[in-house]
């Protein structure tokens, strides 16, 4: 988030200038990252909300374009972030993907996911 009505240019936070956040690199160059993307709340509790990222042609364990989500933490820093260190385990790891919120009122936040191959 922004505390300012400031515009934000991408070619600065493409450039790693740490001008108005941070970029996501994919982990594969055909895993077409980003094709969905949401709020995930704050799934780790640290006060900042979380984002899922889908990869939906993201090779998984064993299964060849079985899509792939991951969660990324919250940050306060403007160093890029890259998919493939969440994927190996230095984070924390569906086509499609929303965030539902309490959904049956625990206190407990749902995130729903599905890989392409299940539509």
């Amino acid at each position: 988030g922004k505390t300012n009505a400031t515009a934000i240019n991408l070619s600065d936070i493409a450039s790693n200038s740490g001008t108005g956040g941070f970029v996501i690199n994919s982990e594969n160059t055909w895993d077409y990252s980003g094709t969905s993307v949401s709020s995930a709340g704050d799934v780790n509790g640290d006060g900042l909300d979380d984002l899922i990222v889908g990869a939906e042609w993201a090779d998984s364990t064993g299964k060849s374009l079985a899509g792939k989500s991951y969660v990324i933490f919250g940050k306060t820093d403007t160093k890029a972030i890259n998919l493939s260190d969440i994927s190996a385990g230095k984070g924390t790891t569906a086509h499609t993907i929303d965030f539902q919120g309490d959904t049956n009122t625990d206190k407990n936040d749902t995130l729903t996911g599905t890989s392409a191959n299940e539509f």
